[in-house]
């Protein structure tokens, strides 16, 4: 049977675990009301009624409404990312296919706060927009290894801001245009893949000594 000192163990570990779980509830909570309505438009009081947890725990968690509101942030951007880190095992051509498409089902799924946070601009929220910035960069630099290219180039750099922005930019159009129901994801993302090989193709011009050709091999994949 257990020691009597192994239970004091015992209840804390159940502690930290309830405290995990409701923490968890918060958060999704708080995204998907953030995913519908805007910041001043959702309360604290809404966010715990849908968490169905006790007014005070979103205070002691995360200290107010702001709190809360850039935790989901940094969830759904943490969300968004792992369509690029959690990629299969394969070549560079299926894994940005595969992220790419994980991308756009994930922006489907949370279409209003797509729509309103992640793709509405920096002056929707700069201080979220900053959050999403974060992740974005670190998605470029794991986009440019795959590929073979120098993250840090300012040519590439500068292309792989443009290449986000208008990734960015076309997602948008398609969430917000209902006839967008009649592109199906997998047409969208060759689109993009051929959007991405397109700016690609434009590095040389900002940078005479790179050659891009292998890099946009890799992405076309097997001929």
């Amino acid at each position: 049977m257990p020691s009597r000192s192994s239970k004091p163990v015992a209840r804390a570990n159940r502690a930290t675990a309830r405290a995990a779980e409701t923490r968890q509830r918060l958060i999704d909570s708080a995204v998907a009301l953030f995913a519908e309505a805007d910041y001043d438009k959702v309360g604290v009081a809404d966010i715990v009624e849908s968490a169905d947890v006790a007014h005070g725990l979103l205070f002691h968690y995360f200290g107010n409404k702001r709190g809360i509101y850039l935790e989901a942030m940094q969830a759904t951007a943490a969300a968004m990312s792992e369509a690029f880190t959690e990629i299969p095992d394969s070549t560079p051509d299926v894994q940005i296919r595969a992220a790419l498409t994980s991308h756009l089902n994930y922006l489907k799924l949370h279409r209003g706060l797509a729509l309103r946070l992640v793709l509405g601009g920096r002056g929707s929220d700069p201080e979220a927009w900053e959050v999403f910035e974060n992740a974005r960069t670190a998605v470029l630099t794991a986009a440019a290894g795959l590929l073979g290219l120098n993250p840090a180039n300012a040519g590439v750099r500068l292309v792989g801001r443009s290449i986000v922005a208008a990734i960015d930019g076309a997602t948008a159009r398609w969430l917000e245009d209902e006839s967008g129901e009649d592109l199906e994801i997998d047409h969208m993302v060759e689109w993009l893949v051929h959007l991405i090989i397109a700016c690609l193709n434009t590095v040389p011009v900002l940078d005479p000594t790179l050659d891009v050709d292998d890099a946009v091999a890799l992405l076309r994949g097997p001929s």
